[in-house]
């Protein structure tokens, strides 16, 4: 059975990651699949995650929600997982299950931290709420004085509970949510822009952007590059460290720009400066957005290589991935921050949403993320992609950009 695993971050108050909630769906066929099997799918997550991927791998070190159906709590699967490292979130069709409390009890002796998922206050769910640590609110599922007011009514029955918003999908919805006592948020709120207002670069910034237009001439000038780049001394430190790293492994120390600069080439230095920008414009963002951009473009540069895309056309593929959220690391329209990149017209058509390739490429690797699994599919034979290679592209996606993100 195919399953798409893949992973939602949940963020505190300033905005950090501190887990993330591993998603899953699984197909029936090739293009025919159901919505969600609860049981089937946790079990194959499971073997995925554990036998396959890894939780390190999917979470990076943090701490896993992984969906539990009150079956599966009975059966006592949780106790595959140990403890310290992931959050069993009860799922809202077992709170009504014959003695669920007392199974839910048991697995918060053996050291379980609980989550009780999309949950809808009744009296009779006190005991649950007794043994729960965090209290998952579905905001599309109330109105706005619902949503302030469940943290002080369930926060009524036991002290100390951690409050977690999920589906904030809009900037609106992320306030409300801080200024009415929930702790964690989980939602698609950070990949839209907060405002459209037009803001002027900061001198910094256009100096990234400048740069940027310089590396993507089709006369590739490395002396010029490398002028550029002395006049920053940041930037200089920063592709040293990176030439330096132990994800090169050249035998003698790297210590000059230039030389710095023809060992990557160009392909590989776009890259770089892209990463480089990107983390440059999104310096005011949530670090999650940096990451997930990266990790995108890396998924979408992987999928290119399995079509078999000429070396030279991937980092097009890269840009895609890498700058699909760049209204939102702007905060302006996005038809308006894409003119302002010195990037391929190609690209820049596919993150207007016009279909090519690179479109085609950048949506496939979108609905894996979201596990959208009906167009995922759809992608997936019109690419005529495998699911397993696949698989292995989002693995060695996650690797290659958690190795980046600690240089």
């Amino acid at each position: 059975m195919d399953v798409v695993v893949a992973r939602q971050p949940i963020f505190n108050r300033p905005e950090k990651v501190k887990a993330y909630e591993l998603l899953f769906r699984k197909s029936v066929n090739s293009i025919s699949y159901d919505a969600f099997d609860g049981e089937n799918s946790t079990i194959e997550l499971l073997k995925s995650s554990l036998s396959v991927i890894g939780l390190d791998i999917l979470t990076n070190g943090l701490p896993a929600f992984i969906n539990f159906t009150g079956r599966l709590l009975r059966d006592d699967v949780p106790s595959l997982l140990p403890p310290d490292r992931v959050v069993i979130e009860v799922l809202e069709t077992s709170y009504d299950d014959a003695g669920i409390s007392d199974v839910v009890k048991d697995l918060k002796k053996k050291g379980y931290k609980i989550a009780l998922d999309d949950f809808l206050y009744k009296t009779e769910y006190d005991n649950l709420i007794e043994s729960a640590d965090y209290i998952k609110v579905d905001f599309l599922q109330l109105n706005d004085d619902e949503k302030k007011e469940y943290p002080k009514k369930i926060g009524s029955v036991k002290n100390n509970l951690i409050f977690l918003a999920e589906k904030i999908e809009t900037y609106d919805d992320f306030l409300l949510a801080k200024e009415s006592g929930y702790s964690l948020f989980q939602g698609y709120f950070f990949s839209k822009p907060s405002s459209v207002v037009r803001k002027s670069f900061p001198v910094r910034k256009q100096f990234i952007l400048n740069l940027l237009d310089e590396a993507y001439r089709e006369d590739w000038r490395p002396a010029v590059l490398e002028d550029m780049i002395k006049k920053d001394l940041s930037l200089s430190l920063r592709l040293l460290k990176f030439m330096n790293s132990v994800y090169f492994g050249f035998r003698n120390k790297i210590n000059s720009i230039k030389q710095a600069i023809v060992l990557l080439g160009k392909n590989e230095f776009l890259k770089w400066l892209s990463l480089i920008a990107l983390g440059e414009l999104a310096d005011d963002k949530p670090e999650e957005l940096v990451t997930l951009s990266i990790l995108r473009a890396k998924m979408c540069e992987n999928i290119a290589q399995i079509l078999n895309r000429k070396k030279e056309d991937l980092p097009n593929f890269f840009l895609t991935g890498l700058f699909s959220s760049i209204d939102a690391l702007l905060d302006r329209p996005k038809d308006e921050a894409i003119s302002e990149l010195p990037i391929n017209s190609y690209v820049k058509d596919a993150l207007l949403g016009v279909e090519n390739i690179y479109f085609d490429v950048c949506e496939f690797v979108v609905s894996y993320e979201k596990t959208e699994v009906d167009k995922f599919y759809k992608l997936l034979e019109k690419l005529n992609l495998k699911f397993d290679d696949v698989i292995k592209a989002y693995l060695e996606a996650i690797n290659w950009s958690s190795q980046l993100m600690t240089l």
